[in-house]
């Protein structure tokens, strides 16, 4: 799977969210940004239609770093599992693409994990969000590093590109000159750790045409400390990574990173779509997703994870009918702070993910009816 990896462009007729499905990927956009998403959950992203002529991302992927010989990255690892690129319903977007991957590709190694990569879209905005849910499939705990990393290639070219990192808006941007569009990232769901920016020779000196970087030097730009400002790249481009920090998973436990991707004709508009898609976020979050069809056996809320939490936890629930369900978070006065659902689902077990930026430290609980069933837990915010 080399940089240049060659892939076929499905045809997509313009009107939103128009979906073509080729060999084990998804291709389609929000009638204002295209991406098209494979199996590995490479992540590409263009201008709408979706083709590769307009593609201004090369590639997107998650990068999960265990140690200096241990990082799961799409280049060496990523293995095509049996949940290929799907259009999925239920997301709290108006629609969207999921794919899962592990570490299973030969020759196995470690760290043993599973990305669920979940690319959400709004019809005509200028970004999509993106989520990586990143599982310890391991029988230990294990200390990870979460990152997503990006390969610039602007009007499908490599090379001239310069990219920017705004530290008030915590958002990198790039662009070439004589290039109509500008390409901006951001990380939503907690403060960015670190921002690492990169000519692609340094990045991949031993193989500047493709990716040769090593497990060491990945693991080395995952746990970054600094932020990296300002780079215009040489003839083999660039190598982004943006890094959300240290997880300690516990066995079976995942983490949720949430990022987005936006394109601008200027460098404020670009800025100001990953405000636009802040906001999104700050939305979607308290919407409810179905993680399974299988109906439970009975009724049941789970403790939220994690629990301390800062800035954001899951809240699981499962229910054996359908019914008009309402999950509501409390602070310690009894005062109403946030309704995360409130609508009719059907049976099954759901997952809503509750975010705190912007409350004080303290006990809160949260509140599942559903019909007549009631139940409640209390959760812990550290800041």
């Amino acid at each position: 799977m080399k940089r240049s990896v060659q892939f076929i462009v499905a045809s997509v007729v313009l009107v939103l969210l128009t979906i073509a499905v080729g060999e084990a990927q998804v291709t389609t956009g929000t009638g204002a940004i295209g991406f098209t998403l494979d199996k590995y959950a490479r992540l590409r992203v263009g201008e709408f239609p979706y083709a590769t002529a307009t593609r201004h991302m090369n590639r997107i992927n998650p990068i999960v770093a265990l140690n200096k010989n241990a990082v799961f990255d799409y280049n060496e690892n990523a293995n095509a599992t049996s949940y290929l690129p799907q259009m999925i319903a239920g997301s709290g977007a108006d629609s969207a693409a999921r794919v899962v991957t592990d570490n299973k590709y030969a020759p196995i190694q470690p760290p043993n994990v599973r990305v669920q990569m979940t690319v959400y879209l709004w019809k005509n905005a200028k970004y999509l969000i993106y989520r990586y849910r990143v599982y310890n499939d391991s029988t230990v705990t294990a200390p990870l590093y979460i990152s997503s990393f990006a390969s610039p290639s602007p009007a499908n070219t490599y090379g001239g590109e310069t990219v920017v990192y705004n530290t008030a808006k915590s958002t990198y941007y790039f662009y070439r000159t004589g290039t109509p569009v500008y390409v901006s990232q951001k990380l939503l769901n907690k403060n960015l750790f670190s921002m690492r920016i990169m000519d692609w020779a340094v990045y991949s000196p031993a193989d500047p045409s493709s990716d040769a970087a090593t497990d060491s030097a990945r693991y080395v730009m995952s746990a970054y400390t600094k932020f990296d400002t300002l780079l215009t790249a040489g003839p083999d481009g660039s190598a982004v990574q943006m890094n959300a920090g240290l997880y300690n998973l516990a066995p079976k436990d995942s983490a949720d990173v949430y990022f987005a991707i936006g394109l601008g004709a200027s460098a404020a508009e670009a800025i100001a779509v990953m405000d636009s898609a802040q906001t999104k976020y700050s939305k979607l979050v308290t919407s409810v997703e179905k993680t399974t069809a299988i109906v439970p056996t009975q009724f049941a809320l789970e403790q939220n994870y994690p629990n301390p939490f800062n800035p954001s936890t899951q809240i699981r629930f499962m229910l054996t009918a359908r019914s008009n369900v309402t999950l509501t978070v409390y602070d310690a006065l009894g005062r109403n702070i946030r309704t995360l659902v409130n609508q009719q689902l059907d049976a099954g077990e759901y997952v809503s993910t509750f975010d705190a930026t912007g409350l004080s430290s303290g006990v809160y609980f949260y509140v599942l009816k559903a019909g007549s069933l009631i139940e409640s837990k209390r959760m812990v915010l550290i800041r």
